[in-house]
């Protein structure tokens, strides 16, 4: 997808390219069927170039550091703490309409779209009642309806409209001979095309300018068409000037009078571009490749996968995550064992219980590798999730902070009840009072460090879930790991002290998932932390009464289930 705006963003582009291209260099050509060519081709390829799997591009970048987005820091001293700034909840009475911005503003273009697309349904609609209260006669398979009182004589598809008592029979000849070039290069189509593209498109000025130049390049085509059939190319101009004064309302037909008149008889008398100059048709070629790598730009990149391609494995960066459910079938099984192995990490399963449906009801999962081991059991069974760093693991029922989408997908399909760690809609936050900011301070300012888990020098991350109701207030708060109680409940306590949210229009239900790091500072320059503790929502950091030389580290699963000695 593309999605519509980034479809919409892409097509633009490639349409802006190719009209820049005609301007510059094939505008004042007398090239008129390789310019015909060329439009039509603007309008093609930019609507099916975005629609072409183009690898996206991937810009390297420079790593930078993990930076917490809130800190929090504590001393040992009770009289003396950081100062936290505290932030006033405010309210503007545009708050509603940023939180539907995107739906709006998606909602108002296919209106647009829609209304521009009936304006032209009913022109049809108009050709055909014009069609059917005149005076038909055919001759070499054009049909001709002669209609009294016609502003201007047009064509539409091979049918040519035009009032025989309106001219005279020289200027009569000359119209006909021009709309029967209409007709007979089929300029109609071209026509519809265009009129189609740029009510899709209607936002990209290009499209409307890329229209208008094709119309102009049609009667080019016409104007030439009559020229070499008559003897007498100036009466055809005096024609031109004389029945151009008219207008017609009908925008999806080719009109012998149109408001190019200006153009059209420069372009009747210029001098035929030499053909040499042909060889200009050639840039095309780069105006593809340019606008190719324009769409491979702005094309997301797609997410990284394990190299077995499994569906319950996934990889980012240097790690490789993975999801174990109760439809994990035994060659997936043995697909994640071989890859893990790969990495330098062994699973050993020594037990594995399924139903009669072969769904998985409990398992016994070990994962060792040379400088961790990890091991964990279910039963009943949920859902596992695991991952695997270079220096660390970890493996529970809980999604870890950055776990691949896909896999999460995966998951939440195949998992009969709800899924616990995931936010259901990240846009939630935009409802607290104050918005994003507020909410990450308003945490900031109310919790503590316990001060029992700091002299026992207990540190990790603390994931908490809890539900907004659609009219905004908090309930269901649970506490799904935490690595000591007191810990859990400081964090629980500053949820339940959150004021209400704003009312969700759409009347869903949102789960949030919170998670918060307890670091303690060890006076020597390092922190005693868990796994995952610089992906947390919030960092709260607090201080040892002194330096200590040895920190036992924590094992990579203390807090996503039970650890087994290496």
């Amino acid at each position: 997808m593309p999605t519509l705006f980034i479809y919409i963003l892409q097509t633009s582009c490639a349409m802006t390219l190719f009209y820049l291209l005609y301007i510059s260099c094939f505008k004042k050509e007398t090239f008129y069927r390789y310019n015909r060519i060329l439009l039509l081709s603007a309008f093609i390829f930019s609507a099916v170039l975005p629609l072409l799997p183009i690898p996206a591009l991937r810009w390297v970048e420079k790593p930078t550091e993990n930076v917490s987005p809130v800190s929090v820091y504590f001393s040992n001293n009770p009289q003396v703490q950081t100062p936290v700034q505290e932030v006033a909840a405010v309210h503007h009475w545009w708050d509603p309409f940023l939180q539907h911005a995107g739906t709006t503003l998606l909602t108002a273009y296919i209106i647009i779209a829609a209304m521009l697309l009936l304006i032209h349904l009913l022109q049809l609609l108009k050709i055909r009642r014009l069609a059917a209260s005149g005076n038909v006669y055919e001759r070499n398979n054009i049909r001709y309806v002669q209609l009294p009182g016609i502003t201007a004589p047009f064509s539409f598809l091979r049918t040519i409209f035009f009032d025989p008592n309106a001219h005279a029979h020289t200027e009569l000849q000359h119209i006909l001979r021009h709309e029967e070039a209409h007709v007979q290069q089929y300029h109609s189509a071209d026509m519809l095309l265009s009129a189609l593209y740029c009510c899709i498109c209607w936002i990209n000025p290009f499209a409307w300018r890329c229209k208008r130049a094709l119309q102009l390049n049609l009667e080019f085509l016409a104007d030439e068409a009559v020229i070499q059939t008559t003897d007498a190319p100036d009466a055809y101009q005096y024609s031109l000037l004389k029945i151009g004064m008219k207008e017609s309302r009908i925008a999806l037909v080719n009109h012998f009078s149109k408001s190019f008149i200006k153009n059209r008889i420069l372009m009747m008398n210029k001098t035929q571009s030499p053909r040499l100059r042909t060889w200009r048709y050639l840039l095309l070629l780069p105006v593809l490749g340019l606008a190719a790598g324009l769409l491979s730009a702005t094309s997301p990149l797609p997410e990284k996968k394990s190299p077995a391609g499994s569906k319950y494995l996934a990889t980012d960066k240097d790690a490789l995550y993975g999801v174990v459910t109760r439809l994990t079938t035994d060659d997936d099984l043995a697909e994640m064992q071989k890859v893990l192995k790969e990495k330098g990490v062994i699973v050993d399963i020594p037990t594995l219980k399924r139903d009669g449906n072969q769904e998985i009801t409990g398992i016994e999962f070990r994962m060792t590798s040379a400088r961790w081991s990890m091991s964990t059991t279910r039963d009943p069974f949920g859902t596992y999730f695991f991952y695997c760093a270079p220096k660390e693991g970890a493996i529970g029922p809980i999604p870890m902070k950055n776990c691949p989408q896909s896999l999460l997908k995966v998951a939440i399909a195949e998992s009969k009840e709800p899924l616990k760690g995931v936010t259901s809609d990240t846009s939630f936050i935009n409802r607290f009072p104050g918005g994003e900011t507020a909410y990450r301070k308003t945490v900031a300012k109310n919790v503590r460090y316990p001060r029992g888990s700091q002299q026992n020098k207990i540190a990790g991350v603390v994931a908490l879930q809890y539900k907004i109701q659609p009219n905004g207030s908090i309930n269901d708060i649970e506490v799904l790991f935490s690595p000591d109680k007191a810990l859990g409940e400081e964090v629980k306590r500053v949820v339940e002290q959150f004021p209400a949210f704003a009312a969700d229009p759409s009347g869903k239900t949102v789960t949030v998932s919170l998670r918060v790091s307890f670091m303690l500072d060890n006076g020597s320059g390092g922190f005693i932390k868990g796994q995952d503790a610089d992906n947390a929502d919030v960092v709260v950091v607090g201080y040892l009464p002194k330096p200590i030389s040895f920190i036992q580290p924590l094992a990579p699963s203390s807090f996503f289930g039970p650890s087994s000695p290496c």
